[in-house]
Formats: C-alpha cells, structure tokens, sequence
C-alpha cells in the first residue's frame, strides 16, 4: 500500500510542473543547521574521516529536518564528502545536486538526473566532492526533493590525510526487481593500499517496517550512519575504510526486509 500511495502522489506533481523550467531546484533554507565538529577519538594518522553528520527528508514532510550539516572546523588540507540516498518526488530534468555555501562541491556519481521523473520507483544514490574546501566552516544544504512524497538521508563526512587530493576510482549500482536480498557496488578502477574507501546503499520497499534490518559492513569496514526507517524513507547505510591492499574495493549489503524492490548503492576511493 506504501508504494501506492507514493506513485499516486507522483502524478499531480508532474502534471503541475511539467511545462516550468525543472533545471535548477527552488531555494532551499540553510537553518536550523546540524554542526559537526572533528572527532577527538577519531584515527589521528592516514586517510580517514573526521566528522559525520547526517539528516533526513521523511516522507510526506516534505523538508529536511534539520535543513542543512555545517561542517564547524575544516582545516586546510581537509577533504568533504557529501553523499545521499533518496526518492525523488521530481519531473525529469530537474536539479537533484547538494551545494555548499563556501565551495563548490564535484560530481562524482549521481543517479538522480537518469532517475527522477524517468525511472519508478525514483530511487538514486548520489556522491559529490570538494577536495581542496577553504578552511572554516561549510554548511551543505541537502538536493531539493519534490512534494511530500521526497524523503531521503544526506551524510556529510569531513576526510584528512589525502595526499593527492582526488578520486582514484569509483562505481555505483541501480537494481529494480522483487523481494530482493542485497545489492553489490564496485570500484571500476583500482585502489592502492591506504586509499580511503567510502560507500553508501540504499532501498525503498512495498510494505511498511519498522526497520531495515539492514547487515552491519563486513570486518574492517567502518560504519558511519544509518537511516533504518523502513516506513517512511528510503532505509540506507554509510561504511568506509582505508584500502587494505591493491586492486578493485566492492561491498554488499543484506537486510532482513523480504519487500525490497529497488535498491542503489554508490563507491568511491580517494587518495
């Protein structure tokens, strides 16, 4: 019945918009914001993340809540990272990337232009970039979703330790079907021991949950956010490590939930 009720909410929206201009998303608020400061436990040497923070669009809300993640301290040097996993509530052609108020953030990924409006259900991972960020406070305000039937997480990590300042190698992965068990996401080039090594899945479901069940990362990933609403979002995961030896970098993820019918997973290593 879920999944009813959101293609139902699908038509009006397309209908109402589909003569206007869908390029570039409305203006989105950048308060009340999530700060995140460095981690003091975190790893003090090597490639690795600092901060995480993350927030949600639940469905029928129709906003982020908070609206946006400031990063508090990033220091020369630093590295962002902003992924998402999301349904867009969106005709095709609109705008579904994130933006930083003091830089400009890099696609790397993103699935939601060949998505929204194009595909059902809607379902996308996205993973943007800015390597080289100012050093200060940055405050990433999530894509524009649509209507009330958008919902979606954005996770926003801070990295240090890279070295060359780019991204070495990336994947991604769109999978539509019935009751499925897991999705896999590889690297399309090489990793080099050390690279850090981000990824994110995502899935939506027929019928409702109150969680997702979803697999912790396999040993020696490290698990830095989890959205488990099986009801009223798209339920997603957020892992990372350092390479540990040369070659391709994958990951599945499983979950307990038997009414999966779309799910999407994105990869990325950086150095």
């Amino acid at each position: 019945m879920r999944r009813l009720r959101r293609i139902l909410c699908l038509g009006p929206l397309s209908i109402l918009v589909g003569c206007a201009r869908c390029d570039a998303p409305p203006p989105r608020p950048r308060q009340p914001t999530l700060r995140v400061a460095p981690d003091p436990g975190a790893p003090a040497s090597g490639r690795r993340v600092v901060a995480v923070g993350q927030i949600a669009q639940t469905w029928h809300v129709g906003a982020w809540a908070p609206a946006a993640i400031t990063l508090a301290e990033v220091a020369p040097g630093d590295a962002i990272v902003v992924l998402a996993a999301c349904w867009g509530d969106l005709p095709a052609g609109s705008s579904t990337e994130p933006a930083d108020d003091q830089g400009a953030l890099r696609r790397v990924l993103d699935q939601g232009a060949g998505t929204v409006g194009r595909k059902k259900p809607p379902v996308f991972v996205q993973l943007y970039v800015e390597l080289d960020p100012a050093p200060g406070p940055h405050t990433i305000i999530p894509p524009y979703l649509g209507g009330p039937a958008g919902d979606g997480t954005l996770y926003v990590a801070q990295v240090r330790g890279l070295t060359e300042r780019r991204v070495v190698a990336s994947g991604d992965s769109w999978v539509r079907g019935s009751r499925l068990p897991e999705i896999a996401v590889a690297t399309d080039r090489p990793a080099e021991a050390g690279d850090l090594v981000i990824a994110l899945a995502g899935y939506d479901n027929v019928d409702q949950r109150d969680h997702s069940g979803f697999s912790h990362p396999p040993v020696g990933w490290i698990p830095l956010g989890l959205n488990d609403d099986a009801a009223n979002n798209v339920p997603s995961e957020l892992c990372y490590r350092a390479a540990p030896a040369p070659g391709g970098q994958a990951l599945t993820w499983t979950w307990t939930d038997p009414s999966v019918n779309v799910a999407a997973a994105v990869i990325a290593a950086l150095r």
